[in-house]
């Protein structure tokens, strides 16, 4: 099965080129100014380059947690390098799982009922058309000001991938 929103991919924050931000293991608050985790990645489109999510690493000892923040929830920390959401810590634990080696694999409706569990816990008072096309157009993705659509490098990222096999272009 084709995925959901074939235009999606994950993109590893390494592999982000900015000289003023540096997403890879960026931490990531919440309104509460407990950590939520750090920055593994986004979920952008790829052919405008706006993302929907931020990937997080919950972190943990024994056991990491990842998990998909709305883009729209996110913003850039005022006085620190860093992101803060406008959630607390306690409702993120609601949030579904996110493996990035299986996202490639969901179905429509898996996509969607992972959606509808994190708009349930994050926009609570809101209601969303959940069988409109225009649902990514919602405040839950709302492109953010600190976000420039250049920092995703496929260019990069193909370099790096020929590099690592020992082919050049």
């Amino acid at each position: 099965m084709d995925h959901p929103r074939p235009g999606l991919r994950y993109v590893d924050a390494s592999d982000l080129d900015n000289s003023e931000f540096h997403f890879d293991g960026m931490e990531v608050k919440g309104l509460d100014t407990q950590k939520l985790g750090k920055v593994d990645g986004f979920i952008i489109d790829k052919s405008s380059g706006q993302p929907y999510y931020v990937a997080v690493n919950a972190g943990g000892w024994f056991k990491s947690k990842y998990f998909l923040l709305p883009i729209g929830h996110v913003g850039m920390a005022p006085t620190e390098n860093g992101l803060v959401a406008d959630l607390t810590q306690d409702r993120v634990k609601e949030f579904p799982g996110f493996d990035r080696g299986e996202f490639k694999k969901l179905t429509e409706d898996e996509l969607k009922m992972m959606d509808d569990q994190m708009f349930g816990v994050c926009c609570i008072d809101a209601t969303i058309d959940i069988a409109s096309p225009s649902r990514y157009e919602h405040v839950h993705y709302r492109y953010p000001g600190w976000w420039d659509a250049s920092f995703e490098r496929p260019d990069r990222a193909d370099t790096l991938g020929r590099e690592t096999v020992g082919t050049k272009r």
